[in-house]
């Protein structure tokens, strides 16, 4: 195995005997100067094909051990659920786990309403997100409400490769360019398309479309919190608003205010990594 490019100095881009890139965890293997012939493969720990290199900045963003405890339940998800998964899962996995530990540690509860359905229509998904939440709060010695299970269920019913109709995969994509256009507009920046950063938040965004097009809705506990945040940052709540607009005039759509709450979180971590508030 050829190892092409250091991540960091357990992590590395590789190119197998058959000619296909893959990324591989492995203790040291990034540390020698690349490229290399790696010829104990006893090192490889771990091995991700097809991965889009626009996650590969997670590597260096999420500890090692979340992308682990991802690994592990994705291989686990693949027994009891019969689906092929889209191959960037465990990174996009291991973000949302990471997310949510975040929202933990900052006392901020979301809760996804829809456990039921869920439960009814989706149940090996359901199955694996509990065993997932339960694993995750032994691991890391915390304690993820119950309810953090939809979300995973969610993420796995959506990384399931299922063909979306063309209008409805061409309709979501100009509505994501068009809030796009929206948060450059009010920030007066430009919005790097091809970083991870934009490829993480369009996920996002794709999620609360499929809500609002299957007619879920977040429900909160965090009146205090939205009315803190839009205190604190006032022009994310000021474009989430014009967002709130769009969607009204366009799809004739009013977000409760626990979608706009997501949004400013999401915009926040945006804006974050994009300067935003320079």
């Amino acid at each position: 195995m050829r190892v092409v490019k250091k991540i960091n100095n357990n992590v590395a881009i590789c190119v197998d005997n058959n000619h296909h890139e893959l990324v591989a965890f492995g203790n040291g293997i990034g540390f020698p100067k690349t490229p290399y012939e790696l010829k104990d493969l006893s090192k490889i720990k771990r091995t991700f094909y097809g991965v889009n290199a626009a996650y590969f900045n997670l590597l260096n963003e999420i500890p090692e051990d979340i992308f682990e405890i991802s690994a592990k339940i994705i291989d686990f998800a693949k027994v009891k659920i019969d689906k092929e998964f889209n191959p960037n899962i465990v990174f996009t996995l291991a973000d949302h786990i990471h997310f949510a530990i975040e929202r933990y540690k900052k006392n901020v509860k979301i809760k996804i309403p829809l456990e039921y359905d869920l439960q009814c229509f989706y149940e090996n998904e359901m199955y694996v997100a509990e065993k997932a939440i339960n694993y995750i709060n032994k691991v890391k010695n915390i304690h993820l409400n119950k309810n953090e299970a939809v979300g995973i269920a969610l993420h796995f019913i959506n990384a399931e490769n299922i063909q979306k109709d063309k209008q409805e995969e061409y309709d979501d994509d100009k509505i994501i360019a068009s809030i796009t256009e929206i948060i450059e507009t009010d920030f007066n920046i430009q919005i790097n398309r091809k970083g991870f950063n934009y490829s993480r938040f369009i996920s996002h965004l794709h999620y609360l479309l499929k809500r609002k097009n299957e007619k879920m809705s977040l429900n909160s506990e965090n009146k205090k919190l939205f009315e803190s945040m839009k205190e604190e940052f006032k022009d994310s709540y000021e474009c989430v608003s014009h967002i709130a607009e769009y969607f009204k005039t366009t799809l004739q759509w009013n977000p409760s205010e626990e979608e706009l709450l997501y949004l400013m979180l999401h915009i926040n971590r945006l804006c974050a990594r994009e300067d935003c508030y320079r």
